[in-house]
């Protein structure tokens, strides 16, 4: 009896964590898409141009700190504090040389992007990447701890405290310099919340370096190969048209993080920690396993190819009108980015075996076949469309072939048709069914795109639950959704 509400308080944990996790995302997504927004209204499109191609170096500092800090305080069972201080110092001294190699190479990254003032910006953002490494682990034991609320006020104060400097920046500059400016404050004052939320007194030592070399190691080419998948489209699409058509497709490239990335990914942040706890007993391992990849691919469909079917509505409620050109990159963008987060959902499990190695190799594969793919749809038709395409149909093939193999080929023993066919048909159908919905054009937008969501939504859940009746109720995400409404039911 005891063993059972553990585990059930184990998974109501993980499920309220989940919930928490993606509020705190969608919110501070959310801010930053306002300081997107104002700052949008104060700059030219060329500017909007340099700001996007900005972002791809920004981005690029941001997953080069990370040299397994996370991994080793979550699922560590007795934190080492010599270990922890190794790994904060490595961290420090690849920051402070990833800075140093971004400022010496920053007029070559400006040419290669085509925006010969992408030079200064990158030398003043090298800033924020050692301010970045300078934080306490305060997140990370937050999620270790399962203190989700905690790490949503925390990620809520550091962006509020970034875009407000960004906006007041650009209400005085009245340049894409405030966008520099504000991520070195945003960033200052991230390592002071950092501390105050949980101290930290960091100390100076590579003692246990040799011990934690495999996994700072892991991490640092797990960063970078991410940073490569998630980017390399736009840097071949920056590569292959000027600053307003690529705009356009950074913009639609942020939509779909947005709905996409922050809808699905905080379940992978709340996944580790839980299945860590289960580790040793093959078969709790195994129908938590199953379960999560059930609900990983019925919100990935729904979430997809729902972004994919109001993809017009989005952009002109979300962007205006002026931002017609990005509306026919949202459908495969969004499926693209769905294909590869809700693979990596499951990247913890190579951390539970010990099987990083793997788990590289096809990262690597992943991002080899992208550059491959869109550097040839760009040579070939220099169509950002099909670059987008390109995206799409890499992510969808490769994330099928990894996600075959590690259920296939590992512990857990899960079938992966089973959970996919369904909510493929329902996808299919709620496509076809927004598609079909035709209202008069005098209505408001918003009613428009709400109408159409609660179409898409319904069909969804009923063409899903009726396959699931059919199939005779087998254990997969279904049951979990409704375990969990089950238990929401009786509160």
């Amino acid at each position: 009896m005891t063993s059972n509400k553990q585990e059930k308080s184990l998974s109501q944990k993980s499920l309220e964590g989940t919930a928490l996790l993606i509020v705190t995302r969608f919110i501070v997504r959310m801010i930053g898409f306002i300081s997107v927004s104002v700052t949008a209204r104060l700059l030219t499109p060329e500017d909007f141009g340099i700001v996007g191609a900005a972002s791809l170096v920004i981005a690029l500092f941001a997953v080069l700190n990370q040299v397994g800090i996370g991994e080793y305080v979550v699922r560590t069972k007795e934190i080492d504090e010599e270990e922890l201080h190794t790994i904060w110092t490595f961290r420090v001294i690849l920051s402070g040389g990833i800075a140093g190699l971004i400022f010496l190479l920053a007029p070559w990254a400006a040419q290669f992007l085509q925006e010969p003032r992408l030079t200064e910006i990158l030398r003043i953002l090298c800033i924020t990447s050692l301010l970045g490494s300078l934080r306490a682990p305060a997140a990370e034991f937050f999620n270790r701890n399962m203190q989700y609320n905690r790490i949503l006020f925390l990620a809520a104060a550091d962006k509020i405290v970034a875009v407000s400097a960004t906006i007041i920046a650009a209400l005085i500059l009245q340049s894409y310099w405030a966008l520099v400016w504000g991520q070195v404050i945003g960033m200052s004052f991230a390592i002071l919340s950092s501390q105050i939320a949980r101290p930290f007194k960091p100390r100076l030592t590579l003692s246990r370096f040799s011990k934690l070399k495999n996994l700072a190691l892991w991490t640092f080419l797990v960063g970078l190969n991410t940073y490569g998948v998630k980017q390399v489209d736009e840097w071949i699409a920056k590569r292959a048209s000027d600053s307003a058509a690529f705009g356009a497709y950074h913009v639609a490239r942020d939509l779909c993080r947005l709905f996409v990335a922050e809808l699905l990914a905080p379940a992978g942040q709340v996944f580790l920690p839980a299945i860590a706890k289960v580790q040793d007993d093959k078969e709790k391992m195994s129908d938590a396993v199953g379960r999560l990849a059930g609900a990983a691919f019925i919100a990935g469909f729904a979430v997809s190819v729902g972004i994919a079917s109001i993809s017009n509505e989005l952009v002109y409620l979300l962007l205006g009108y002026q931002w017609g050109q990005a509306i026919p990159y949202v459908p495969y963008v969004a499926i693209g980015t769905a294909a590869m987060i809700v693979c990596d959902l499951f990247q913890g499990l190579y951390v539970v075996d010990d099987k990083q190695n793997i788990s590289t190799r096809f990262r690597f594969g992943r991002l080899l076949s992208l550059l491959v793919g869109c550097i040839t749809a760009a040579q070939t038709t220099g169509d950002l469309l099909h670059i987008a395409m390109t995206f799409a149909g890499v992510s969808i093939i490769t994330v099928a072939l990894e996600l075959s193999w590690l259920f296939a080929r590992t512990r857990y023993n899960v079938a992966l048709l089973p959970r996919v066919w369904r909510p493929l048909t329902g996808a299919i159908a709620m496509f076809y069914a927004v598609s079909a919905v035709a209202l008069p054009q005098t209505w408001l937008l918003p009613v428009v795109t709400g109408l159409k969501v609660l179409v898409g939504a319904m069909t969804y859940l009923a063409v899903i639950g009726l396959l699931w009746l059919i199939a005779g109720k087998p254990k997969g995400g279904e049951t979990e959704f409704m375990d969990r409404i089950a238990e929401y039911l009786k509160r």
